[in-house]
């Protein structure tokens, strides 16, 4: 549950000032399994992980379009399992940094749920020395 309270100034002189209070439920997309991709290893091992998308709030929905802010260090592909009510997806994330180091990327899921729908998938690597 949300809760938040707003203060309105109005040119009214008998009310200067209203007092507005907005509650409401907010419900995720998706539960994800992990929350985030961790990627660790050393350099030349294959590092990757896997994360399941659940729908939550919408009984199914199709995920359009995939990309990675900065896509440099990673691949990934998603796929989608089961049928509906009980589909899900699996994103699979691969590591691409050949040297050590450390980076952060975030994946974002466009839906085609209406108004559009976008989840974040943050990912994290550690390339050992």
């Amino acid at each position: 549950m949300v809760k938040e309270v707003v203060k309105i100034h109005t040119n009214d002189p008998e009310n200067k000032v209203i007092t507005v209070s907005l509650s409401g439920e907010v419900r995720p997309v998706a539960r994800l399994t992990p929350q985030m991709i961790s990627l660790r290893g050393k350099p030349g091992d294959t590092i990757s992980a896997e994360m399941k998308i659940v729908p939550a709030a919408f009984p199914d929905f199709n995920i359009v379009n995939a990309a990675a802010r900065n896509g440099q260090n990673i691949d990934f592909t998603i796929e989608k399992k089961g049928t509906p009510p009980d589909s899900y997806f699996v994103l699979t994330v691969s590591n691409r940094k050949s040297t050590a180091g450390r980076y952060f990327d975030i994946i974002e899921l466009e839906t085609d749920l209406d108004p559009e729908r976008t989840i974040k998938i943050r990912v994290a690597g550690y390339i050992q020395p």
